[in-house]
């Protein structure tokens, strides 16, 4: 593949997910939706705000200035922006496992927090509070959820979790929506996800879930009776509503005398290794790596209003899962991130000039 066919590959992808996009808007006033849309790809390559962003292309072409752009997505609702990129990622789905039919996949859900310093803060429904992180306890948060068959892995939904929306009630949506396209092998999670009812709901759906263990006195009880370097007990847990979990506590206890530990609600926990269970786990670190990259995709605003937020987080989401399908699709050329970026915007850049001469 040449520069000009992988410019011709990418292009296509692009405007395939920029066209499943609406605004929704009831009439036109002087920009056509693919103009903004444009200025928001623009954005998403540069790491750019709107106004910035629009300043560079205008300076080749007649877009949507920032303040226009920010007006037309603040009058989008939440559920039209979730709608619409569920439909962009089950079309990403299908591309990237066509071949395969309803696949046993690893899932991994975390969320993603973004810092807030407004006003508004204490007030405003999408903003939660949250552990002190660069001087601030208050955040944007969305959770995600990947998976990964095969060494591919694809982002299958974002949720925005607003100030009332429980983590329970976020984490059932994720999972039931994913068990529409897949069979979840494994859900892995976080230490902040240890919820008696999200166990029980997750065990109602039949999703077997993996997780460091937390190190209070009765876990620390149950360490002191292994003996050997891999233990396996029944382990329950117990909220403050009087409610109970059955799980299984994994204990593994490393030759620098490191403990490390998984409650589980896999079944034939013994039928493996302690090494299984933590290069298992290790998997995890996919979606890490993944908001790292999806960062490389994000818009930037000081905008303080979530549905801003929410739209722009799922589209660097939907441009991260189209780098990594082409990326499998361009097997000859080593398609980094910069790779790509560079492409598309020396496309846009050479149309423009030959336009304007």
């Amino acid at each position: 593949m040449d520069i000009s066919e992988l410019k011709s590959l990418l292009i296509s992808a692009k405007n395939e997910l920029n066209g499943m996009l609406s605004l929704n808007r009831t009439k036109k006033i002087k920009y056509e939706e693919k103009q903004y849309f444009e200025l928001v790809t623009f954005l998403s390559l540069w790491n750019a705000t709107g106004e910035n962003g629009s300043t560079v292309m205008n300076i080749l072409d007649d877009v949507p200035n920032g303040d226009s752009l920010m007006q037309q997505l603040q009058k989008l609702d939440i559920n039209l922006i979730e709608f619409q990129f569920d439909a962009i990622f089950d079309n990403q789905f299908r591309k990237r496992f066509r071949k395969a039919k309803k696949p046993k996949v690893i899932a991994i859900i975390d969320l993603h927090e973004q810092e807030t310093y407004t006003k508004e803060k204490r007030t405003s429904p999408d903003i939660r509070g949250g552990k002190q992180k660069n001087g601030t306890n208050f955040f944007f948060k969305f959770a995600t959820i990947q998976i990964l068959h095969k060494g591919r892995i694809l982002t299958m939904k974002v949720k925005i979790q607003r100030r009332r929306d429980s983590l329970r009630r976020i984490v059932e949506e994720l999972v039931t929506h994913v068990q529409r396209y897949v069979r979840i092998k494994v859900l892995l999670l976080d230490r902040g996800f240890r919820d008696v009812g999200l166990f029980n709901e997750l065990e109602f759906l039949q999703v077997p879930l993996l997780m460091p263990y937390i190190k209070d006195e009765k876990a620390k009880k149950e360490f002191a009776k292994t003996n050997g370097k891999f233990r396996v007990a029944k382990y329950w847990l117990k909220n403050k509503n009087k409610e109970y979990a059955d799980v299984k506590l994994i204990m593994i206890k490393l030759s620098n005398g490191k403990e490390v530990g998984f409650y589980t609600t896999l079944h034939f926990v013994w039928l493996h290794t302690a090494r299984y269970y933590v290069s298992l786990y290790a998997k995890r670190w996919n979606i890490e790596t993944g908001y790292r990259l999806q960062n490389m995709f994000l818009p930037k605003t000081t905008c303080v209003k979530g549905v801003v937020r929410y739209f722009y987080f799922c589209y660097a989401v939907a441009m991260h899962n189209l780098w990594m399908y082409l990326k499998d699709r361009v097997k000859d050329i080593s398609l980094t991130v910069l790779t790509m970026k560079v492409v598309l915007v020396y496309f846009w850049i050479t149309t423009h000039l030959i336009k304007e001469s």
